[in-house]
């Protein structure tokens, strides 16, 4: 008693995913290829644009606090005297009025060798500290920043404040040569805010158009795959069609000459036969009807041989692996060649009759050219079940491809593309000819 075994769900879930996308066809294929990458540009998009929005936002800041520190030194309040002294005062209410306030929470102002020569904390003034990589590439003459160090020791009393942006800004004199830096420290938690409701607008808009796009391509590619599916199965029922009135035209024409040829030529023969039997085995004439018999009962085998062949027609059920078997069998017995068929021992999935007639019919043809023009020795025949439908291949050692393709393999490849096949005829590995012909899973009605 056989055993079913049932595939597990995932099998049956990667079965039904690769039949889909072998039955989507080329332009869903590139349609899906499309989608994909667009998506993959949208990521990358939503990713960079909100990161080149905070750099932006960054350098604008940046240069607006610049503007501030020259127009600052501009006016002579820098370099400044330490406290108690007029110029700390008059720098202390310019940088209330121009720089504090908002999410600006602390101002300092740095000297060259790192000292704080002002701050709006005065417990920092006057105190030396080792500048940052930050503020040093400040010092070269560009504005930088970064996201402060709160356990630095210049940061001591920002640490309540929570996350800081800070921004180190060269201060020039009028000279143009460097003689401070202005360090203005910003929350961090209002740019955040801006940025995640970027980030957000971003990534509604590209997946509205990821969206909007894979509708729209998903609608053209199953509009697609229907017409070419409607299309295949049209093919396959004319061809069907057309098979099916070949095999009555063959029925017909096999009883014809059995009853009008075969039926006559075996009372001729009966008749020489009989009339030899009356003559003399010494009669001149005897000897003529002998070769007259000999020549009847040559064409007799001639015509049954022909007979055989017009009767291997293919019927309404056809049995695929019967089929093959015959078609080995005939090439084993009419030659010399070593053929080996190997059979899938997977069910054979259900494909279209006219699908399995092609199929019939291009096995035909390979061993046929096997046997006339590869000069082979062996041959390997082999059925394949697969997600989309049926491959056979015919491998033979012989003497390779030929070039061009003769008429039988031209109008093959026609009937099997005509219902959604292929055929491929290509060098084997080993030298010789590989003939794959591939015929796709059964369709409805048309």
């Amino acid at each position: 008693m056989s055993e079913t075994i049932r595939d597990p769900p995932r099998r049956r879930v990667v079965s039904a995913a690769r039949a889909d996308w072998a039955e989507i066809g080329p332009f869903g294929k590139v349609a899906f290829a499309g989608v994909l990458l667009s998506l993959v540009v949208a990521v990358v998009l939503g990713l960079w644009i909100p990161r080149q929005v905070r750099l932006h936002v960054l350098r604008s800041r940046a240069e607006l606090i610049a503007t501030i520190g020259d127009e600052i030194a501009m006016r002579g309040l820098v370099p400044v005297d330490p406290p108690p002294s007029e110029s700390y005062e008059r720098l202390e209410n310019e940088i209330a009025l121009s720089l504090l306030g908002g999410e600006t929470v602390r101002v300092k102002l740095w000297t060259p060798d790192g000292m704080v020569a002002y701050s709006d904390d005065s417990r920092l003034v006057g105190k030396t500290f080792e500048l940052t990589p930050t503020a040093r590439r400040a010092l070269a003459g560009t504005a930088a920043f970064s996201i402060s160090d709160l356990s630095e020791p210049a940061h001591e009393f920002e640490r309540p404040l929570g996350r800081l942006i800070e921004f180190f800004v060269p201060v020039h004199d009028q000279a143009g040569e460097t003689v401070g830096l202005f360090e203005v420290e910003q929350r961090v938690d209002a740019l955040e805010a801006t940025l995640g409701n970027v980030r957000r607008n971003v990534w509604l808009a590209i997946g509205t158009g990821i969206g909007l796009l894979g509708v729209f391509m998903g609608s053209l590619t199953i509009s697609s795959a229907r017409v070419l599916n409607r299309r295949r199965r049209q093919a396959e029922y004319l061809l069907g069609s057309l098979l099916h009135a070949r095999e009555e035209e063959r029925r017909r024409t096999v009883g014809a000459l059995h009853d009008d040829i075969g039926q006559p030529l075996f009372r001729l023969l009966y008749g020489l036969e009989g009339s030899r039997a009356k003559l003399e085995p010494d009669h001149p004439i005897r000897q003529e009807l002998d070769g007259l018999a000999d020549l009847t009962r040559a064409i007799d085998r001639t015509l049954r041989g022909e007979l055989r062949i017009l009767h291997q027609g293919v019927d309404e059920d056809l049995d695929l692996e019967s089929s093959l078997r015959r078609i080995v069998e005939s090439a084993r017995a009419e030659s010399d060649l070593v053929i080996d068929l190997a059979l899938d021992e997977v069910d054979t999935p259900p494909v279209a009759q006219a699908a399995k007639v092609a199929l019939v019919h291009a096995v035909r043809e390979a061993v046929t050219n096997v046997r006339k023009h590869a000069a082979a020795s062996h041959v390997d025949v082999a059925l394949h079940s697969t997600d989309a439908g049926l491959t056979v291949t015919v491998n033979d050692d012989g003497s390779g491809v030929r070039s061009p393709e003769g008429l039988g393999i031209v109008t093959t490849r026609e009937r099997l593309e005509a219902i959604g096949g292929t055929l491929r005829v290509s060098a084997s590995k080993g030298g010789g000819t590989l003939f794959r012909a591939t015929i796709p899973l059964s369709g409805d009605g048309p």
